[in-house]
């Protein structure tokens, strides 16, 4: 039986009214087509879809659960590049460089990802402007990332790094929710911010004194403003607060133009 888009439409997406960056504003004729040529697949967590030297035979598109990105030395130490959740996808740059993959992609927690073939997603952009756009914007989006979390390792301190981090993902879950549960665990967050266990601990123990609690993957705070030291120009475009006269908690707020 086809897939429709009931099999594969993540629950509570909330970008872009709902549709997933790479199947924004497609027709569709189009969408129907990469569902056609695609497999849906579940998978447990700690499945490795993709060792670092691989080939790249699919982009993965999550339904469901978690998915990271990562490298690996000779030693067998790794760094997590990209925390991936419902409605994101991997490997859109990967399958354009014509050679092994330089990353490897791993199941962070059990789920349901759509499998659509290298062969179709090059057909598909040759074909469809709009698809085109869409594997460029995420490509960007992700590239932008990259810059911020290289910066974030020379310049900023721990404290900075993990009060960032949650700031970005208090923005995603809405200013006014005091409360929201984190997709990862504590461990994939601390490797991707270039931390140790030990100094993610301490950090934690840090930012609680600042109104900021972590148990179980669950963040506390003791009111909406209370990550705002950490806002930058890039959190600020996310914030709905940002244009507002009394942000008056945030450091940027009166000064350059305000934020939340």
């Amino acid at each position: 039986m086809p897939l429709t888009k009931s099999d594969i439409w993540p629950i509570g997406l909330a970008r872009n009214n709902g549709v997933p960056k790479i199947f924004y504003n497609l027709s569709e004729e189009t969408f129907q087509k990469l569902l056609n040529h695609s497999i849906l697949q579940n998978y447990l967590q700690g499945r490795l879809l993709v060792q670092q030297g691989d080939r790249p035979q699919y982009l993965y598109f999550i339904a469901d659960g978690t998915v990271k990105t990562l490298r690996q030395d000779e030693n067998g130490r790794e760094v997590t590049l990209r925390l991936l959740r419902p409605g994101e996808t991997c490997m859109e740059a990967v399958i354009f460089m014509d050679g092994d993959s330089p990353i490897a992609v791993q199941v962070a927690s059990d789920a349901k990802l759509l499998l659509i073939p290298v062969e179709i997603i090059r057909k598909t952009v040759l074909s469809d402007a709009q698809f085109a756009n869409n594997l460029l914007s995420i490509v960007s989006y992700h590239y932008k990332n990259a810059m911020h979390q290289i910066d974030a390792m020379h310049i900023k301190n721990p404290a900075q790094r993990l009060g960032y981090y949650f700031l970005l993902k208090h923005l995603e879950n809405g200013h006014d929710n005091l409360e929201f549960t984190l997709p990862f665990q504590k461990s994939a967050i601390a490797n991707y911010l270039g931390m140790t266990p030990e100094t993610f601990s301490r950090t934690l123990q840090k930012l609680k004194q600042q109104g900021i609690s972590f148990e179980d993957n669950t963040i506390k705070m003791r009111d909406a403003y209370v990550l705002c030291n950490y806002c930058d120009s890039d959190a600020e475009s996310l914030c709905r607060n940002s244009e507002k006269d009394d942000c008056f908690s945030c450091p940027i707020g009166k000064n350059q133009g305000n934020n939340g």
